[in-house]
């Protein structure tokens, strides 16, 4: 099956797919909330604090985010399928894609 929009958006309300994506964030984050401030400290602001609510509330923050992550090229890009016997959305796409995927879009989804 051709991964579609409404094939994304039923990954992106899955509960095991946000449980993954839940563990990534916060790896994500805690990179993040690491680095050392860059020359504008206004976005360094900003990342810093989309690390913080990543890391003070996950699963509410994999909510959030899961649709602009899932309909982003790395997810889009990857076959998702409906699992009948598992009654879940799956995606092919790799721990790795998805990592680089939400790195790809930190400034973004912190509003930077």
């Amino acid at each position: 099956m051709a991964t579609t929009p409404r094939s994304q958006a039923q990954l992106a309300r899955d509960p095991n797919f946000l449980k993954r994506l839940e563990s990534l964030l916060i790896s994500e984050a805690e990179v993040k909330a690491a680095e050392t401030p860059n020359s504008n400290p206004d976005i360094a602001t900003k990342r810093r604090q989309l690390a913080q609510a990543i890391l003070t509330n996950p699963a509410g923050m994999a909510q959030s985010l899961a649709p602009a992550i899932c309909n982003a090229t790395n997810l889009a890009g990857s076959t998702t399928t409906w699992n009948f016997e598992a009654g879940a959305a799956e995606t092919a796409a790799t721990d790795a894609e998805i990592r680089s995927q939400i790195d790809t879009l930190w400034n973004i989804l912190a509003g930077v």
